[in-house]
């Protein structure tokens, strides 16, 4: 492709839908961009004829209206490259081309028009948008959720930049294209840090991959097994592995093929590509441009959908998820009573059902009140409290910080609750809540952008030890006396460089004990 083109990805609130019954049931709906008609076309895979109004779930085409496009914006959307059903966590529906469009609505809430040959796009989980460029040989992150045209961005350089995919797992963006040093084919993981308003890009070299043919095209989630990516490259499509960093080609029903320009996989585990009509044998029906189709191809089990007249460049699985890793990282809270005897509840009750929580935190005071901390990213942090009697009460934001991305919180000894919050390339902050019930400012504890993970916990002295995971370095613990000084550094606690997650916990005689959970892969 090397006309001007747009990229796409619709994003939906997590009560929208994304599809009805498909071709399985559990299934979603699949997703082409038509580029002859400048449209999106939401299809049933159940329904054989995709030429049918009963095919047609869902449309939408960019206009000149209030609350839309400018009339330069709509011209740019001739080539669709790219889009993808996302949810942002706040509850907003949105959708993104190098613009941010709601769904089902189609309006607009960010666009650019952007040079180099746009092939790829993707909606972070605090509403920024990235995109990848051919031409331009570039990865970008703009600040899309701080306004309607928020111009600031970050930049990676990337020869034949194609793909972008947020994984939540790791918290990486996923991009494929050429090391403009060494003109390597490499998949390529980028740390987003920075803040939401002004983020930065860096690469995590020890998770980059060379790739085992060149021209590297698509990455998508693995719609079942979040430790796999779809990959497509000029010649061959594979599924990576991200724990052994291997390329796997011996995909079923004949779905390893050269010129695959999209690929994904249903929940029933169906995989769904696109392939130029012109590198078919024999040639397909689109004409249009040498990169087109009006099929889109499903393996396992195999068979096709023609939309007469279309001109598809790829096709995507209608689901708002990142991958099945998506799913397991958030969900609602529960919790489960022990008595004092040692009986565990025979149930658990949910204390919070908002489905976009991504990590929680709890502490205890002396008045016998329990305190929970919830995380949704892009949005901020909760404190929801159950009063001594085992009444809950409603959810209080204590932080409006949508780039957190981790927290733990203690109770004092003096009735003080102290949350910490960890936000990329930023550090972590100390937030205190007086026996009053008034939240402090946040405190800077830590300069180091690169904490992933967090754990604290109190002394009975009234001191404070709180833990730090730094991937690479290990576990720090930096301490606040009972007097509320902080240490002016952090002293390593534990040296293993592949922790991922750590919690603490002190006992009576004020011994503390640190657990953590490495990556084995």
């Amino acid at each position: 492709m090397r006309k001007l083109s747009m990229v796409a990805v619709m994003l939906a609130g997590l009560a929208v839908p994304a599809g009805g019954a498909a071709a399985t049931p559990g299934d979603y709906w699949v997703a082409g961009g038509d580029q002859t008609g400048r449209r999106l076309l939401a299809f049933d895979p159940a329904v054989t004829d995709w030429n049918s109004s009963a095919a047609v779930k869902w449309s939408w085409e960019p206009s000149v209206t209030p609350g839309r496009f400018s009339g330069d914006e709509v011209s740019a959307f001739g080539l669709i490259a790219d889009f993808k059903l996302r949810t942002r966590p706040s509850g907003a529906q949105s959708v993104v081309v190098a613009a941010v469009v709601s769904y089902p609505e189609g309006l607009r809430q960010w666009a650019r028009i952007l040079p180099g040959n746009l092939h790829a796009a993707e909606l972070l989980p605090d509403g920024n948008i990235a995109v990848a460029a051919s031409t331009g040989g570039y990865v970008r992150v703009y600040a899309s959720s701080q306004g309607p045209n928020a111009a600031t961005y970050a930049e990676f350089r990337l020869t034949d930049a194609h793909a972008a995919l947020w994984d939540p797992a790791i918290r990486r963006l996923w991009v494929i294209g050429q090391d403009p040093a060494s003109g390597q084919h490499i998949l390529a993981a980028l740390a987003v840090e920075g803040t939401t308003a002004r983020p930065t890009l860096r690469e995590d070299i020890q998770r980059r991959a060379v790739l085992p043919t060149g021209g590297g095209h698509d990455v998508y989630g693995h719609a079942t097994d979040p430790g796999k990516l779809w990959l497509t490259t000029g010649s061959a499509a594979y599924l990576y592995d991200k724990a052994t960093r291997t390329f796997d080609g011996d995909l079923p029903g004949g779905a390893n093929r050269a010129a695959v320009k999209s690929i994904g996989n249903q929940p029933s585990g169906q995989i769904v590509q696109t392939r130029p009509d012109s590198s078919k044998t024999p040639p397909g029906a689109c004409t249009d441009s040498t990169w087109c189709t009006d099929t889109v191809d499903f393996f396992a089990p195999a068979m096709t959908r023609r939309r007469t007249g279309a001109a598809f460049y790829k096709a995507r699985v209608w689901s708002p998820y990142y991958g099945v890793a998506d799913q397991s990282l958030r969900g609602t809270v529960w919790g489960r009573t022990r008595s004092p005897s040692g009986s565990w509840a025979s149930d658990a009750t949910e204390i919070d059902a908002n489905g976009g929580i991504s990590d929680v935190a709890v502490a205890a005071l002396p008045d016998g009140s329990l305190h929970v901390q919830t995380l949704v990213p892009g949005a901020g942090v909760w404190d929801r409290t159950r009063r001594a009697g085992g009444r809950w009460a409603g959810s209080v934001k204590i932080d409006e910080n949508g780039a957190v991305h981790a927290l733990s919180a203690a109770g004092l000894p003096d009735g003080t609750l102290q949350v910490q919050t960890a936000v990329p390339g930023a550090g972590v902050w100390n937030r205190s809540r007086s026996t009053a019930g008034a939240w402090a400012s946040s405190v800077k504890i830590d300069a180091n952008g690169s904490v992933t993970a967090l754990s604290s916990a109190a002394l009975p002295d009234g001191g404070l030890e709180v833990q730090t995971v730094v991937p690479g370095s290990g576990v720090w613990n930096r301490s606040r006396s009972a007097a509320g000084a902080w240490a002016g550094a952090a002293v390593k606690a534990d040296g293993d460089a592949d922790v991922l997650h750590v919690s603490a916990a002190v006992l009576g005689d004020g011994t503390l004990h640190l657990l953590t959970l490495p990556d084995i892969s």
